[in-house]
This record gives C-alpha cells, structure tokens and sequence, in this order.
C-alpha cells in the first residue's frame, strides 16, 4: 500500500515520470530517495501497521517538512508480512527506502548483511540524540559495537479482552497472578455462553514471540545471549500441547482462524469477531480497539510461575538503509520522529510507548481513553518486566515465519506437537546455520 502524500506534488510526480523511466537502472544503485538541483531532498519512508498509524505518522511528517522545508518525505505502509517481503526485495535491488522501520527479529540478519548504514556517526555528531530514551532499550539496536536501530517505542505483552462479554458470560477478569489454568476455564465458560459460536481467545501457538513469553517464565528463551537456540523439542512439545489442549476445549480458536493470521489487524481472530481476547502487543492495543469497535482492556499474561515472562521490548525501531543517497536527512527525519515533544503529541502510543520519556511525560496528560489504558498497564507492570533482550541472531526472522508454517500443520492435525517440535528444530538449526 503506497500512499501520495500530498495531491500539491501530482504535477511533480508526473514531470519526473519519463525521466524516472530513463534512470531506472541507475536508481537500483541508490536509495529509495532522491535529491534535485534545487537543494531539495526527497526521502522514501517506509513502515508496518495499520490506517490509525498511518494517519499520525503522516500528522508527524507533515510537522517535520513545515520544519525542514527542503526535505520532503514520501511514505509506503503495509502489514508486516508484505511489509518485510517487500522490504527484502527492494534491498535485494539496491533500492531500499532511506528509512525503514525495523523489527528486533531481523535487525542482526540485515545488519549482518551489510544492508543497514551505521549510525554511529550521527549519534556521536549530535543529529541522532539519545540521552532521553529509556537507556536499557539502546542494547537491543546494536550489533557488535555498531548502532544500527533507534527504538521508537517501547511495549510489552498481554491479553486484550472483550470486558463486555466477560462480565455477560458472569467471568471474572483476569486477575494479576492468574494461570493458564485459569485461562482454559474462562475460556472454555466463554465459549460456552457463545453457544459454541465464539472461542475464548485466539490462538498464540503461532507466533513464537509467545513461546518465548511461556520460556521466559521458566527461566528460558528461543535464543540464548550469544545468538544459539534456547529451548528443545521437550519444550515445544509441551507449549503446543498445551495450546492443544485449549483449543480441543474451545479456549482457543478454531484452525480456520488461526491460519489466517499475518500479523495484521484486520486478520486478527479477535477483530473478525471469533474470539473474546488474544495475546498481543500493548503496542497495538489502541489499533485493536478502533478495529473492533467497542471498548476492550488489557491484562498481564497468565503463567504457572512467579514470574509473567513478560518483556520490556523495543517495540520497533528505525533504521537507515546502507545506501541511502541521503542518510544525514534520514537521520534528522529519525530523530524528529523519536525526540521531538510535538510529534510525539501527534503520534501517541500508536507504536507503543514512546521510549523517550520527556515525550512520555508531554503525552500523558492529554492521551485518549485508549492511550491511557496502554500507559496505565505499562505502568502497572513495570516490576513484572523482564530485561531487553539483544537483537535476534541472523535467520531469526526466517525461523520465526517457519514456525508459524509449522504450526498450522499441527493445527489441521497433519503432524502431532511433537513431528512439530522436531521440525522447527531441524529448520532453526539449518537457518541459523
């Protein structure tokens, strides 16, 4: 999905088109961007998510351009799978956007092949300033000494629920130490009260970021520090089985559901109305609600240990492109985005809570109802809040997608959880390598 940002540039847009049809070959060689003889420069910004991030983040740029009016910025958005599709091919043609919004699971991989520019220069000259993020998140955007990503926003997980069919099913909301055991109950009642129509919540045997919540609560996790695999067969096993186990009692949704999801909101089992509540990001809990169409709330993951397995997350971060014509302006266009107070008024938690905190404290005041849920949470878990991990090994992401694929076998009950297991086993070593 690629939006013209401003009609006033259609005559631009349609000089430039014969001559774009010339240079085409060479434009392979650069970045997205493009700078004329006039001293103006054009930028090419590229993320994930959805219309409601879409609109502030163009609010944001449109700021940035009134304050730099030689530096115009041209977006595209889609849903995570085609965003980092799209993304791998434009890098591949040498023609990736000039700033990217990247995702912890593929920053080593890209920063690794030598597709993200190092932006360490730009912290230590003062165009990228860092002083007020959240300073354990910084680790997360590093690979080896080099700084590759600025976080955005910081977020957590939890379970986002219908609270109105909750109470009308006569279920209590989750409380603060629940269990999963607790979780089978209230969804087995919930999908009860539905007449069979409607499951508890959606299934999060998917996606191994919430394997690695239920890991983290054993004292685990998918990688260990130095980039190797952190869990067995043993333990996958035991995850899907238990996920199984809720879905046969209706607590989880159906497979037919389940296959559709890609990261997307409008695919989420939740908004398509067959579930009462997902696990998810708080980062994407207000694009949740507006989709939805009536209130939700959140709440901490449920676990069998002390400990929620929850972790303080950079929620996403931006990144320049190595070949960026124009990386000086893609990281004054970053550091607007991160550090100024107005944009972030604009941009809300619509990527999460922001990690800058004087933009945190400007915000709080004045955030919507649904804002404030997300700031309210985030503030209660605080102390439940696990350490930022460092940034995925290379094939992170790769193994991230092949365990979704295998999972639906599993779902559709063409594999038992444990053929499952071992497979994703076998394919993370092979992409790990």
């Amino acid at each position: 999905m690629v939006h013209n940002r401003r009609l006033r540039r259609a005559a631009r847009v349609a000089t430039l088109a014969a001559a774009t049809l010339l240079v085409l070959p060479l434009a392979a060689c650069g970045g997205g961007g493009d700078g004329g003889s006039d001293g103006q420069v054009t930028l090419q910004f590229n993320w994930w998510g959805n219309e409601d991030r879409a609109k502030v983040t163009e609010a944001a740029i449109d700021l940035f351009e009134q304050k730099h009016p030689n530096i115009k910025v041209n977006t595209s958005f889609g849903a995570f799978d085609a965003y980092f599709q799209k993304l791998s091919t434009e890098i591949a043609g040498g023609n990736a956007p000039d700033v990217v919004q990247m995702d912890r699971a593929y920053l080593r991989e890209y920063a690794e092949r030598n597709a993200l520019r190092d932006l360490t220069e730009f912290v230590e000259d003062g165009t990228l300033k860092l002083g007020d993020l959240t300073q354990t998140l910084l680790p997360a955007g590093k690979v080896g000494d080099a700084t590759y990503a600025i976080p955005i926003a910081q977020n957590t997980q939890g379970v986002v629920y219908d609270p109105a069919l909750w109470s009308k099913a006569g279920v209590t909301p989750p409380k603060p130490d629940w269990t999963w055991e607790d979780m089978l109950a209230a969804g087995q009642k919930l999908h009860q009260d539905s007449g069979g129509k409607v499951a508890g919540f959606g299934d999060f045997g998917f996606a191994i970021d919430w394997f690695d919540i239920w890991l983290r609560q054993r004292d685990k996790a998918i990688y260990t520090d130095d980039g190797k695999l952190g869990f067995t067969e043993a333990d996958l096993t035991e995850f899907w089985t238990l996920t199984g186990r809720l879905r046969a009692a209706g607590a989880l949704a159906p497979a037919a559901l389940t296959t559709q999801l890609d990261g997307s909101i409008q695919n989420s089992s939740l908004i398509k109305k067959g579930v009462t509540g997902e696990v998810n990001y708080d980062s994407s809990f207000t694009g949740l609600t507006s989709a939805y169409g009536a209130p939700l709330a959140i709440a901490p993951m449920p676990s069998d240990t002390p400990k929620r397995g929850m972790i303080a997350a950079m929620s996403m971060a931006y990144s320049v492109a190595q070949r960026s014509e124009h990386p000086e302006q893609a990281a004054m266009l970053i550091d607007f985005l991160v550090n100024d107070v107005d944009a972030g008024k604009v941009q809300g938690v619509a990527r999460g809570m922001p990690a800058n905190a004087k933009v945190r404290d400007a915000i709080a005041p004045s955030l919507s109802e649904n804002d404030r849920k997300v700031y309210e949470f985030e503030t209660a878990v605080t102390s439940l809040l696990l350490p930022t991990p460092p940034p995925q090994p290379k094939g992170g992401g790769a193994v991230k997608a092949e365990f979704q694929r295998i999972y639906d076998e599993v779902i559709f009950n063409r594999i038992p959880p444990a053929e499952g297991a071992k497979r994703v086993i076998t394919e993370a070593a092979s992409q790990l390598g």
